[in-house]
């Protein structure tokens, strides 16, 4: 339900959170066996994992429709200000933690509000980590987030291919995402059928 809040507010972005949690999907199934990502991963309640991933832009909230919805490309500060949604989404769910102790759930989403705009160089935002610093489940979420919003259509421009924003993706390999999880995500996605990208939701 809280997932689906953003939605209604950011209708320019519909279906995102159905797509992205497709799409990482996608990526957990395809880790190979006996990586240490999927010893990690093996340790999750992978459902679990894949719902709270419904809530990585539940800080989009906080922002104000002039920028969520603008017709067109941000000014510098006004992409400030977008970028606030990492850490208020993570604020947010802090605050539910202290009401739900123990949740595995809200553990999730707090570290994949947080992090999924966090660059492996350590350009990213809000905190700026980089490599194993930032959270396994914030890498992974990373390359649900950008293929996706890569693909689709926004005020401010046309939907790339599948096979554009996988070699935007693949340029990005040591920059933006973790380099042994880029080659994971690209091979998984030789199996993603023309068109399919567009049915994900």
């Amino acid at each position: 339900m809280m997932g689906d809040l953003v939605e209604y507010r950011d209708y320019a972005t519909g279906g995102h959170i159905s797509r992205t949690t497709r799409l990482l999907s996608i990526l957990t199934d395809n880790l190979p066996l006996g990586s240490i990502y999927a010893e990690s991963v093996a340790l999750w309640d992978t459902a679990m994992f894949l719902q709270s991933s419904q809530l990585h832009d539940i800080g989009k909230i906080s922002i104000p429709d002039v920028i969520l919805l603008k017709p067109g490309p941000l000014s510098a500060d006004e992409r400030e200000k977008m970028k606030t949604h990492a850490d208020v989404g993570a604020h947010m769910i802090a605050q539910l933690q202290e009401q739900v102790e123990g949740s595995d759930f809200l553990e999730h989403a707090k570290i994949m509000a947080g992090t999924h705009h966090e660059r492996w160089d350590g350009g990213g935002y809000p905190l700026g980590l980089k490599k194993e610093e930032i959270p396994l489940q914030g890498r992974m979420m990373a390359f649900a987030d950008v293929y996706d919003a890569l693909i689709s259509k926004r005020p401010y421009k046309e939907p790339y291919s599948s096979e554009q924003a996988l070699d935007i993706i693949r340029r990005e390999r040591g920059r933006q995402f973790d380099p042994e999880l880029t080659d994971i995500f690209l091979k998984a996605m030789e199996n993603f059928e023309p068109g399919q990208d567009r049915q994900v939701a």
